[in-house]
C-alpha cells in the first residue's frame, strides 16, 4: 500500500500519517482534523470513526507528540486538533495551549481520562478547548462532540459578531435587524448575530427574552474564550416597519 499523503519529506514529522484521499465534486464538505496521541490505538480508533461517520467528512491527520502536531500544523491548516491529556515531553493543555497562541481559528478538543473538575477548568481557561472527550473512547461520543464543535465553527464563521454591554443594547439591536431585513418571496432574509456578553446573568436573562419573544431563533449558545455568546439567527418582521422612535411594549 502507497504511504499516506502529508507534508514534503523534509518536514514530514516523524512517526506521523497522512490524510484521507481527497473528496469527489459531489461529497459534503470536508473538514481536516489532526488527531494527536502517543497511544497509536487511540490515534488510530479516532481516525476510524471519524472516517467512516454519516454526519460529516473528514481528511485526518495522526501525529504520535505535540512536537509532530505542530510540525503538520506548520504545514497545512486544519479546521478542528483533538489531542490526548497524557503525553510524554508536552501535555495536551501545554499542546492546545500553543495551538490556541499560534492557530486561534483552530477548534481544540482535548481526549482524558482524567475529567476531574480542576483538569476540566486548566483545560478551559488555559487552552480554551471547545469540548473534552473522556476516556475509555466511545465511537459515538467522538461523533457527537465534533459533530456539534463543527456545527458551531459553521455558526460562528457565518454570523456578526457583536460584543455587547446590556440586555437592553442586544434586544435593540435584534429589534432594528429585523425591521431593515427585507421578506422576499418564498424566502425571507435572515441575519445570523452572535452576541458576546462579559455577564452570565444578563447572557441568561437576553435569552429568556429571545425565547419569549418567539419572532427570531437561537441557533446556539456557548461560552468560548470566557465570553457567553448567544447565536441568533434574526427573522425580518412582519408588517410595516416600526417607527425608531416609538417604544416597543
Amino acid at each position: 500500500m502507497d504511504p499516506p499523503a502529508g507534508p514534503p519529506a523534509a518536514a514530514r514529522p516523524a512517526e506521523s500519517e497522512g490524510a484521507s484521499p481527497p473528496a469527489s465534486a459531489s461529497s459534503p464538505a470536508r473538514y481536516k482534523v489532526l488527531v494527536v496521541d502517543d497511544d497509536e490505538d487511540s490515534r488510530t480508533l479516532v481516525r476510524q470513526t471519524l472516517l467512516l461517520t454519516p454526519d460529516f467528512t473528514s481528511d485526518v491527520t495522526l501525529a504520535d507528540s505535540a512536537k509532530a502536531g505542530l510540525a503538520w500544523l506548520d504545514q497545512e491548516k486544519f479546521d478542528v486538533v483533538i489531542s490526548d491529556q497524557i503525553m510524554p515531553e508536552t501535555n495536551g493543555i501545554e499542546f492546545l495551549m500553543e495551538v490556541k497562541q499560534r492557530f486561534p481559528e483552530t477548534l481544540r478538543i482535548l481526549i482524558t481520562a482524567h475529567t476531574g473538575l480542576e483538569t476540566v477548568l486548566r483545560a478551559v481557561n488555559l487552552a480554551q478547548v471547545h469540548a473534552y472527550i473522556e476516556k475509555p473512547l466511545d465511537p459515538l461520543e467522538v461523533n457527537r462532540i465534533l459533530r456539534e464543535a463543527i456545527t458551531r465553527m459553521q455558526t460562528r464563521r457565518q454570523s456578526h459578531t457583536v460584543n455587547v454591554v446590556s440586555v437592553q443594547e442586544a434586544l435593540r439591536l435584534v429589534h432594528e435587524v429585523e425591521d431593515h431585513l427585507v421578506v422576499k418571496p418564498r424566502d425571507p432574509g435572515s441575519l445570523g448575530l452572535d452576541l458576546v456578553f462579559e455577564s452570565p446573568v444578563d447572557f441568561n436573562r437576553f435569552t429568556f427574552e429571545i425565547l419569549r419573544s418567539r419572532t427570531s431563533l437561537i441557533s446556539d449558545v456557548h461560552v468560548f474564550e470566557g465570553k457567553f455568546h448567544v447565536v441568533v439567527q434574526v427573522l425580518p418582521r412582519l408588517g410595516p416597519v416600526a417607527d425608531p422612535s416609538t417604544p416597543r411594549s
